[in-house]
C-alpha cells in the first residue's frame, strides 16, 4: 500500500520509505500491525499535524505480508513457529538475497518473493527502511553476517555504523518493552540487549539477509525489529502489540527526513540521475533518484560531501552543517565537460610539473593544513592465485563505492586475469577523467610486482577520503591494476619455471611488433592487447623485480625521449636512495623460451594512444615475505608519483569552427614525435610533453588540418582547445541538417532523452492477439493509411501457404541510399511465442502515426530502413494456445520443424518459412537485427552454437546490452522464471550457454550475411494473457527504440582514391576481427561498442591504411574519409592472386555449368553461388594475413559439397560418353 499525496505519480524531493512485515510467515504480529498503522494513517490524516505532515512529505509504502503462502500454514497461538516459516518451496527468505560474502545458491524459481523484492527496491531507491519480525523484542542493524560467517559474537560494522545505532535505538526508545533491552521471553529469558539494540551479526549470522542487501545494493538504510517474543500470538493481544509498536512505527519513519537533502542538476537545471553522493570519511557512496534527488541520512555534524556523475566534472562542498531534526538542503549543479575543462589545480594555483618539484610541491600537497597520517597495508605476504581472488573480492565488497573488479580474460590454464579499478564511479567510462593503468607478474617468478601492486590496491582503497594525496588522485583519475599478468607461471614457481608463463614464452617479449602477428601471442598477451586497446590509457607501466629503476622505449625520438625522461626522473626523486636507474644480476633468470616479440611498454608506445614505462621496485624477484613491508615503505611513494605524472600533461579539446561540436577520433601529432594521440568521444585529448616550445598538429577527416604552438612550462598544465574547419560546405542545407540529426541522436541516446521521446509519442492502442488472417489485413491497412513510408511484401509461403509478410518502413521505401542503415525485426519463429508479433505490430502503428508529428521519428525513419516481420511461422501461430505459458502447440511449423534449428546453409531439407528468411537475411544488406522470443526475461547474442566465441563477441555483448539496459528489469539479471537461469549478469548471456543448438537464426545471420542479431527474451510466459500485452509494450517499448538508435552509431565512413574516387571492395578490418566491405560508393558501416578500436583497411592495388578511432555511446557514427594511396607493387601481387585462384575459379565454373543441367543437386548450386560471392572476401583476407570469420564456414560447406561434386563428375562423363 502506498500512502503518500499524488499516490499514482513520482513526486520530485519526496524521500522513500518501507515496512515490510511477515517475511517469515510464522511471525504474523508484523502483518497486523502493519495493517493498523495503514488504517492509522488514513484516517488520521487531515487531522493529525504529525501524520498529515508525514504523509505529505513522505513517499510511504507498507507491505505488511511478504510470505503470504507461509503465513497460510501457520497456526495461530504457536509462539515457538517454524511451519510457515519459509516460503511454498520451504525457503528462508531472510537467507535468500545475495551476499556480499558469499554467492546466493537459491534459484529464483524457488524464491519468487525474492526476486520481486530485489527489483522493487532497486527500482523504487529508498532511502530508509524498517523489516518487522518475531521471535525477540530488540532492534537489530547491519550487518547481518561476517566473512567469517561464525554463529554468533562477531560484530560486523557498517560504514554508517553509528548512524544505524541512532536508527535503531530510534524505535527501540519509542517502544515500551524493546527500550529496556529485556525482552523476557521464554526460549532465552536471560539474554539483554544494551538500549534495546544489536549488531545483526553479532547476535547471529545471517548469511543473504535482506538489510544488508538493500544497504549495499539499494541505496537504502534498513533496520530489522523484532516486535514479539510470541511469533503467533492469540487475536487477542493483537491490540497490546499495535499499542507496544505505535510510536515507534511514526518515529522511526520520520527519521527519512534527517541528514542532508537536495537535487545534482546539470547546468541547464535537468536533474541527474544515478549521480553519485559521497561522504569524505565515510566509505558508502547513494545516488540519487530519476529527478537528481537525493537523501543522504546522516548524524548531526560537519561533513565534506561530493557530488560526482559520468560526464560532469565532480564538485565538492566542504563543512555541510547537519543540525538535529530536519535535514540540511544543498543542491549540486555540475559542469559539463564539454562546457569547461579544467586543470587539476585551480587556475590561480599553477601546478608544478613532477620531474624538477620537490615532493612537498607536488600534486598531492596545495599548501593545506597537514595531511593526516596514512594507512598502510596489513597483508604482506605471498598471495596464491586463489588467496589474492580473494582479497581481491574482499576489497571490492568492502569498497564498493570506489571499486571495479573485472577480468581482461584468462590465462591459458583458464585463471582470470583480474583487474580492479579504483576511481570514484568505478567502472564507468567518465569523459574527463585520464586513465592510467599498472600491470605486474609479467614473469611467473616476479612476486614483486604482483604483491606491490595488491598493496598499491588496499593502501588506494583504505586512505580514500581521509589521506588528501589519495582521495584527489581517485576523484581525478581512473586508475586499472592488474596485479597478476601471468598467473600460471607463478603457481608453478616451486618447479623452477621462474621467468615464463605456463607455455614457456616470455610474456614481456610475447607482444608482436607488426599487427598482423597477433596470432603468435599469448592467451594472456592478447588479453592485454585487446584490454589497453579498449581504454583511453595516458600512461601504462609494468612494475617488476629485477631492476631498480625506470625503464622507457628505446625506439622514442628525441621528442618523446625528453618527455619520458622527465616521467622518469620524477619518479627517481621518490625512491628512497636512487637518483638514476640501477642494473642487477640477472644471473637467477632460467631460459624463457621463445622471445620472437617486443616488450610491453615497446609495444604500448608504438600502437596505443600511451605511453608506456616499466618500473623495477627490487633486484630480488622472489623475496621473502618479511621483506615485503620494508620494499612496500622505500617505493610506494614512486608509484603514486607515478599515478601524478598523467595529469602533467598539454590538454585540450577538439572542436568543429561551425557548429562548436566536438570531434572524436581526430588526430593530435607533436612534430618531431611519431607518436599519435586521439580524441576521445567528448574531443578530449591528453598528451603529456616535457617542458619546452612544441607545434602541435590536428587533423580529423573532412576537416582541414591545423597547427598550433604550445610552451610547456614546468610549472602549468597546458590547455589548447583547438577548432578544425570543414573541407567542403558546398551544402550548407544538408550539413545543417546532418548537424541537427546528431544533436537529435545524442539527446535521446540518453537514458532521460530516450524516456522522454518515450513519453511524446502518439499510442497506437492496437494491442491483442489476432489470428493470421488479421494480422495480414492489419498491415494492409497500414500500408493503405502510410503509402509514402511503409511497403508491404511477401518473403514467401509457409508449409500450409500462408503468406509470410515483411513490412518496411522508410522515408523512401521504393528506393534507397547507400548511406541509409538497414534493421530487421523478427518474431514467431517459434509459433506459440504469441506477445512478439503483437509488439512488433504495435512498434510499426506507433512509428506510422508518430511519422511528420514527432521529429525523432520523422528523422529515424527518414534516415533508417526499417523491415519488421511479424511472423516468421504462422502455421505455428495459428495453432498456438492462448494463455498457455509453457505449452510446445506451435513451437514447430506445419512439417514438426524448429525453424530456429533449420538455418543450415545448403540444406536439402531446407523448411519454406526458413527459405524466406534465408533469402531476406543474405541479400538484405542490414546492419542489424533483434529477434524477440518468449520464455524468459533476458538478452542472447551469438553464436547458438556450441563453438569458440564469436570474434566479435565484444560488439554483441554490447548490442545485448543496450537492449537489457533499457529494459525496467530485465539488466538486473533476475528472470525470475519458472525454467531457465535464475541469475544473468546484466540480463545478457551468450546463446549456446542459454539453449545450445545448431541451424538458428541468427547464426546464420552473423556468419552469411555478417549482420550482429540479438534475441530478445520477452517475458516468462510464451502465451500470456491478453491484458498483459500493453504492460510487456511499456516494458519494451523504448529497448526496441534504443537499438533503432544504435543503428546509427559505430563506424561508418568512405573510402575513396587521391582522385576522390569511392574504392569498392576495400576490406575494412576493426581489432583484426570485425569485417566490413565497401560497397560501389566506397561507404562501409559497422557496429561497434563505445570504446578506441584499430582499423585497417586494404584494397587491392592501394596501400595499407592504418587509423585509431573512438566510439561513443551517444553520438552518431562520425563518417571516417580514408584515402588510399597506389601501391606500385600490386601488379606482382595480382599476378599472384590471379595464380592463386586460378583453380578454384575452374572448379566453380564447372560446377555452375553442371548446375545448369540437373535439378538434383540444388544444394550444391546454392552453396556454389555463396561461395562465388565470398571468394573474393577470403582471397582478399588471405593476403593481408588475418584470419576470415567466414573461413570455417567456407570449409564446413566445401566438405558438405564433396559427395555432390564426386556424383557431378561422374555424371558429366556419362553425358559426355552419350
Amino acid at each position: 500500500m502506498r500512502v503518500t499525496t499524488h499516490p499514482i505519480t513520482n513526486v520530485p524531493g519526496k524521500p522513500r520509505f518501507k515496512y515490510v512485515g511477515n517475511m517469515h510467515g510464522d511471525e504474523t504480529v508484523s502483518r497486523q500491525v502493519l495493517v493498523y498503522l495503514i488504517e492509522y494513517l488514513l484516517s488520521h490524516y487531515g487531522a493529525e499535524p504529525r501524520v498529515t505532515e508525514l504523509v505529505d512529505s513522505t513517499d510511504i509504502s507498507i507491505m505488511p505480508s511478504m510470505n503470504p503462502d507461509g503465513f497460510e500454514k501457520a497456526t495461530e497461538g504457536d509462539c515457538v513457529g517454524g511451519v510457515g516459516r519459509g516460503n511454498a518451496q520451504h525457503i528462508d527468505l531472510n537467507r535468500s538475497f545475495p551476499d556480499q560474502f558469499d554467492p546466493s545458491s537459491v534459484l529464483a524459481s524457488d524464491a519468487p518473493e525474492v526476486t520481486a523484492i530485489i527489483k522493487w527496491i532497486l527500482r523504487k531507491k529508498f532511502v530508509l527502511s524498517g523489516n518487522l519480525h518475531g521471535g525477540s523484542v530488540v532492534a537489530s542493524y547491519p550487518f547481518d553476517d561476517s566473512s567469517s560467517h561464525m554463529w554468533s559474537g562477531v560484530y560486523s560494522k557498517s560504514p554508517d555504523d553509528a548512524l544505524f545505532q541512532y536508527l535503531a535505538r530510534t524505535y527501540a526508545e519509542n517502544h515500551p518493552i524493546m527500550g529496556e533491552g529485556k525482552p523476557h521471553c521464554t526460549d532465552d529469558p536471560n539474554v539483554e540487549f544494551k538500549d534495546g539494540i544489536t549488531n545483526g551479526a553479532k547476535w547471529y549470522d545471517v548469511q543473504g539477509g535482506m538489510q544488508d542487501f538493500n544497504y549495499l545494493k539499494g541505496n537504502c538504510f534498513e533496520v530489522t525489529f523484532e516486535l514479539s517474543c510470541c511469533k503467533y500470538p492469540l487475536a487477542s493481544e493483537l491490540h497490546t502489540e499495535w499499542n507496544n509498536n505505535r510510536e515507534a512505527l511514526l518515529a522511526y519513519m520520520e527519521k527519512v527526513h534527517i541528514g542532508v537533502k537536495g537535487f545534482v542538476m546539470a547546468s541547464s537545471g535537468m536533474g541527474l540521475p544515478d549521480a553519485n553522493i559521497s561522504v569524505a570519511g565515510i566509505d558508502h557512496n547513494i545516488t540519487t533518484w530519476i529527478f537528481g534527488d537525493y537523501y543522504r541520512l546522516l548524524l548531526p555534524g560537519t561533513y565534506n560531501l561530493t557530488a560526482s556523475s559520468p560526464g560532469y566534472l565532480p564538485k565538492t562542498v566542504n563543512n555541510v552543517a547537519v543540525v538535529e531534526g530536519k535535514a540540511t538542503s544543498l543542491n549540486f549543479t555540475l559542469k559539463d565537460l564539454s562546457e569547461e575543462m579544467p586543470a587539476p589545480e585551480p587556475p590561480a594555483s599553477p601546478v608544478p610539473t613532477t620531474a624538477f618539484a620537490p615532493t612537498d610541491q607536488s600534486l598531492d600537497n596545495q599548501g593545506a593544513s597537514p595531511p593526516a597520517p596514512s594507512v598502510q597495508p596489513q597483508d604482506f605476504r605471498h598471495h596464491s592465485y586463489s588467496e589474492m581472488e580473494l582479497f581481491l573480492q574482499q576489497v571490492n565488497s568492502v569498497h564498493s563505492s570506489i571499486t571495479h573488479l573485472y577480468s581482461v580474460g584468462q590465462s591459458v590454464q583458464g585463471r582470470e586475469l583480474y583487474v580492479m579499478e579504483i576511481s570514484t564511479n568505478a567502472g564507468i567510462d567518465e569523459t574527463g577523467k585520464p586513465e592510467i593503468m599498472f600491470v605486474g607478474n609479467l614473469h611467473g617468478s616476479d612476486a614483486v610486482g604482483r604483491e606491490m601492486l595488491l598493496n598499491l590496491v588496499e593502501y588506494l582503497c583504505s586512505n580514500y577520503g581521509s589521506e588528501a594525496l589519495v582521495t584527489r588522485l581517485l576523484n581525478s583519475t581512473r586508475v586499472h591494476i592488474l596485479p597478476s599478468m601471468n598467473p600460471d607461471g607463478y603457481e608453478m614457481v616451486l618447479e623452477d619455471v621462474r621467468y615464463s608463463s605456463n607455455q614457456n614464452t616470455d610474456l614481456n617479449s610475447n607482444f608482436p611488433e607488426r599487427s598482423y602477428e597477433k596470432n603468435f601471442a599469448q592467451p594472456e598477451t592478447a588479453a592485454v592487447m585487446d584490454w589497453i586497446k579498449a581504454h583511453s590509457f595516458v600512461l601504462s607501466a609494468s612494475v617488476i623485480g629485477g631492476m631498480i629503476g625506470v625503464k622507457y622505449p628505446n625506439s622514442a625520438g628525441s621528442t618523446d625521449e625528453a618527455l619520458f625522461k622527465t616521467v622518469t626522473e620524477a619518479c627517481l626523486v621518490e625512491y628512497s636512495s636512487l637518483q638514476m636507474s640501477e642494473a642487477c644480476d640477472f644471473k637467477h633468470y632460467v631460459s624463457a623460451g621463445p622471445t620472437a616479440g617486443i616488450d610491453m611498454q615497446t609495444w604500448v608506445y608504438q600502437n596505443t594512444d600511451s605511453l608506456g614505462f616499466s618500473i623495477g621496485l627490487s633486484c630480488d624477484l622472489y623475496p621473502e615475505a618479511e621483506d615485503m613491508l620494508t620494499y612496500w615503505k622505500q617505493n610506494h611513494r614512486v608509484l603514486l608519483q607515478f599515478i601524478q605524472q598523467v595529469h602533467f600533461s598539454v590538454r585540450g579539446r577538439v572542436t568543429d569552427v561551425q557548429s562548436g561540436q566536438a570531434i572524436s577520433n581526430a588526430t593530435i601529432v607533436v612534430d618531431g614525435s611519431k607518436h599519435q594521440v586521439h580524441t576521445s568521444n567528448s574531443g578530449q585529448y591528453w598528451r603529456p610533453l616535457a617542458p619546452g616550445k612544441y607545434e602541435l598538429q590536428a587533423s580529423a577527416p573532412g576537416y582541414t588540418s591545423v597547427s598550433v604552438s604550445v610552451t610547456v612550462s614546468d610549472t602549468r598544465v597546458e590547455q589548447v582547445d583547438i577548432g578544425l574547419t570543414q573541407e567542403h560546405l558546398s551544402q550548407p542545407a544538408d550539413q545543417l541538417e546532418e548537424e541537427e540529426f546528431e544533436r537529435l541522436l545524442e539527446d535521446r541516446s540518453s537514458a532521460h532523452g530516450l524516456e522522454q521521446l518515450i513519453q511524446s509519442l502518439l499510442p497506437a492502442g492496437t494491442l491483442r492477439y489476432r489470428t493470421y488472417r488479421e494480422h495480414s489485413e492489419f498491415l494492409q491497412a497500414l500500408t493503405l493509411n502510410f503509402p509514402h513510408i511503409t511497403r508491404l511484401y511477401s518473403l514467401g509461403h509457409s508449409w500450409e501457404f500462408r503468406t509470410i509478410w515483411a513490412l518496411e518502413i522508410s522515408g523512401s521505401p521504393e528506393s534507397s541510399q547507400p548511406t541509409e542503415p538497414k534493421m530487421r525485426y523478427v518474431t514467431g519463429v517459434h509459433g506459440n511465442a504469441a506477445a512478439g508479433p503483437e509488439l512488433l505490430l504495435e512498434f510499426a502503428s506507433v512509428l506510422c502515426i508518430n511519422y511528420g508529428g514527432n521529429p525523432t521519428v520523422t528523422k529515424l525513419i527518414d534516415r533508417s530502413r526499417i523491415v519488421i516481420v511479424p511472423c516468421v511461422n504462422p502455421d505455428g501461430r495459428e495453432v498456438a494456445q492462448e494463455e498457455k505459458c509453457f505449452s510446445t502447440a506451435g513451437l514447430t511449423n506445419a512439417h514438426g520443424v524448429d525453424l530456429d534449428t533449420d538455418f543450415l546453409y545448403g540444406s536439402l531439407s531446407v523448411q519454406p518459412e526458413t527459405r524466406a528468411m534465408m533469402d531476406l537475411i543474405e541479400g538484405g544488406g542490414f546492419s542489424l537485427s533483434v529477434n524477440l522470443e518468449g520464455g524468459s526475461l533476458l538478452v542472447t547474442y551469438p553464436y547458438d552454437r556450441a563453438t569458440q566465441p564469436a570474434q566479435s563477441e565484444e560488439t554483441l555483448k554490447y548490442l545485448a546490452s543496450v537492449y537489457a539496459n533499457n529494459h525496467p528489469e530485465m539488466h538486473y539479471g533476475v528472470p525470475g522464471c519458472k525454467y531457465g537461469p535464475a541469475l544473468v549478469q546484466g540480463g545478457t548471456v551468450r546463446g549456446a550457454e542459454f539453449s545450445s543448438h545448431s541451424g538458428s537464426m541468427k547464426d546464420f545471420s552473423m556468419d552469411v550475411a555478417l549482420c550482429p542479431e540479438i534475441t530478445v527474451y520477452t517475458s516468462c510466459c510464451l502465451y500470456p494473457p491478453a491484458q498483459q500485452l500493453f504492460l510487456l509494450w511499456e516494458e519494451h517499448r523504448m529497448a526496441l527504440f534504443a537499438m533503432l538508435l544504435e543503428l546509427h552509431k559505430g563506424l561508418s565512413g568512405v573510402v575513396r582514391d587521391r582522385k576522390g574516387q569511392p574504392v569498392s571492395d576495400a576490406v575494412v578490418n576493426v581489432n583484426g576481427s570485425v569485417f566490413v566491405r565497401t560497397d560501389t560508393q566506397g561507404y562501409f558501416h559497422t557496429l561497434l561498442p563505445p570504446g578506441t578500436h584499430q582499423l585497417q583497411v586494404y584494397a587491392q592495388g592501394f596501400q595499407q591504411q592504418l587509423r585509431q578511432v573512438n566510439v561513443s555511446p551517444h553520438q552518431m557514427a562520425s563518417p571516417l574519409l580514408i584515402e588510399f594511396t597506389e601501391n606500385s607493387t600490386h601488379f606482382s601481387q595480382e599476378v599472384v592472386l590471379a595464380a592463386a585462384i586460378s583453380i578454384p575459379t575452374v572448379l566453380l565454373s564447372s560446377l555452375l555449368i553442371w548446375h545448369f543441367r540437373s535439378a538434383k543437386f540444388n544444394r550444391c548450386r546454392d552453396g556454389v553461388r555463396w561461395l562465388r560471392r565470398r571468394r573474393d572476401d577470403l582471397q582478399m583476407e588471405a593476403i593481408v594475413s588475418e584470419k576470415s570469420p567466414l573461413r570455417q564456414v567456407f570449409l564446413e560447406e566445401s566438405e558438405m559439397c564433396r559427395e555432390e561434386r564426386g556424383w557431378a563428375g561422374l555424371l558429366g562423363q556419362q553425358r559426355t560418353a552419350q
